[in-house]
């Protein structure tokens, strides 16, 4: 008798927990780890290829912001600023600069939301060193599979991303010395 009365409880839980994060899904459906591989080849395309607007188009949501110290410091944009607040913006940003190389080491995470970790390596302008970054892109459900927008109907909403800001800095000409260098 004891047992029955802890069950049940413990099984309405269980449901009610599993109802919330539906909830929170929106439609209850996780991203298909297949697309968030698109996702992540698509937003590659804009580094290795920026001059393809239909990718840039069909990748970004209405709604698209990317966010990254590295590149601010770079561009010379205040830290923890917005680097590009809009698709639009990233378009042009992006389409304005040579293509690089890029090449992803690994997807290490997928949520279900539609979060993905991805780190990679890019070589740029004199490929003195490797760059290596880490991207967070959070996709965002755009249509239905049925829907020519993004890979299965999904879309890149945000992206974070940081990387060797001195390496890139060095590849592109620039100088770079870290502290324990210059105190030798």
């Amino acid at each position: 008798m004891r047992f029955s009365s802890i069950v049940a409880p413990v099984s309405l839980l269980g449901l009610a927990s599993a109802l919330s994060v539906s909830e929170k899904r929106g439609s209850g459906q996780c991203i298909p780890y297949s697309t968030a591989q698109a996702l992540v080849n698509d937003w590659a395309t804009t580094l290795t290829t920026p001059t393809d607007t239909a990718v840039f188009t069909n990748l970004l949501a209405p709604s698209f912001t990317d966010t990254s110290d590295s590149i601010n410091f770079i561009a010379g944009i205040p830290l923890g600023s917005v680097t590009f607040p809009s698709a639009q913006a990233y378009t042009q940003g992006q389409g304005s600069q040579q293509p690089i190389g890029l090449s992803i080491l690994n997807i290490d995470a997928v949520t279900c939301e539609g979060v993905i970790a991805v780190r990679w390596v890019a070589t740029v302008g004199e490929a003195i060193d490797p760059v290596k970054g880490i991207s967070i892109l959070y996709a965002v459900q755009s249509g239905s599979d049925c829907d020519v927008v993004g890979p299965n109907g999904w879309q890149l909403g945000t992206l974070y991303s940081e990387f060797n800001s001195a390496a890139w800095a060095i590849d592109i000409g620039g100088t770079c010395t870290s502290p324990a260098a210059s105190s030798s």
